[in-house]
């Protein structure tokens, strides 16, 4: 079997001193740093080498078309990718590709040149588990220390943990022990969009709702192409930021509401208040129960194929 791994950077390529590590290593360093595993045949190529702060959803669209292009040259691809925005290229892939590969995406947490680098045990698990019998066509999965996420569900949750990757509502899809890979669950089928690649636009603004939020930061989404909004609770805003939403609404750009809890889903009737979870349904706002940073990618990707109102429902 054949697995080819296309390197983008990170710390999983990272090296340095005490100054600060960079990431410099191609993807044949990487290559050489993976633990041999049965009957697999790995091949390399250097897609980029960033940190992953510097990725775009220009990268991330370029990164779905280099694995279609893998596509009869290969039986599955795994991604190395750096750990800050690992969650929104994987979610990204998940909406974009649809081919007969099945992707894993991982990274590290300890620079490759440190005393004790995480990065090779996470890329065999990458490996093993695109290649174990419950490796799915078009499936993206988060690899990460020992768990394999799916990659609507996963989360960086913690700064500089070796285990920062959770799913914290449903948990992991299975886990990769030292001698079998374990698929526990079947995660629920994620829709994919064929974006226009000429549309596809970083111009989505996510707010994040704290306590007396000026409206102000709400308000200047009337020149987004869609605003994301992280709500207090189970759909809730304080009162002034209504307004703000009202106009924004008016100029015809769309809002996707979510919660910024992370978990569980809004409330449709529980609140009768101003800035209650009411204003959705009377602005005529989307809905998911997605973190705020996946439905951005989400309304990045449905916006670029004209179809928002399949992407998210309307209440």
């Amino acid at each position: 079997m054949r697995v080819t791994l296309l390197a983008t950077g990170g710390t999983i390529a990272s090296t340095g001193d005490g100054d600060g590590a960079t990431p410099d290593l191609d993807a044949a360093a990487l290559g050489r740093r993976v633990p041999a595993v049965d009957d697999v045949d790995v091949a390399v190529e250097t897609f980029s080498t960033v940190p992953s702060p510097h990725v775009t959803v220009e990268d991330m669209w370029r990164l779905t078309e280099r694995i279609r292009d893998l596509e009869g040259g290969t039986d599955a691809v795994v991604v190395t990718h750096g750990t800050d925005t690992l969650e929104e290229t994987a979610y990204f892939l998940e909406l974009c590709y649809d081919g007969p590969l099945p992707v894993a995406i991982t990274g590290a947490m300890r620079a490759a040149s440190g005393p004790s680098p995480d990065g090779p045990m996470n890329l065999e698990a990458a490996v093993r588990a695109v290649t174990s019998e419950g490796a799915r066509a078009g499936r993206v999965v988060v690899a990460f220390a020992g768990h394999l996420y799916a990659a609507r569900d996963a989360v960086k949750t913690h700064t500089t943990a070796v285990d920062a990757f959770s799913a914290p509502e449903f948990g992991p899809l299975g886990t990769v022990d030292p001698d079998d890979v374990t698929w526990g669950r079947r995660e629920t089928d994620e829709e994919t969009y064929a974006p226009d690649p000429s549309a596809l636009s970083n111009d989505v603004l996510g707010v994040t709702v704290t306590a007396d939020l000026p409206p102000d930061h709400v308000a200047h989404g009337v020149d987004s192409d869609a605003v994301c909004l992280a709500s207090l609770g189970a759909g809730h805003v304080p009162p002034d930021v209504v307004p703000a939403i009202a106009a924004v609404r008016e100029a015809g750009v769309p809002v996707v509401v979510t919660s910024r809890c992370g978990v569980g889903r809004l409330a449709r009737d529980a609140y009768d208040y101003p800035g209650s979870e009411q204003f959705i349904d009377d602005l005529d706002c989307h809905v998911t129960g997605l973190p705020l940073q996946k439905a951005r990618i989400k309304t990045v990707v449905a916006t670029a194929a004209d179809a928002l109102d399949d992407a998210f429902e309307r209440r």
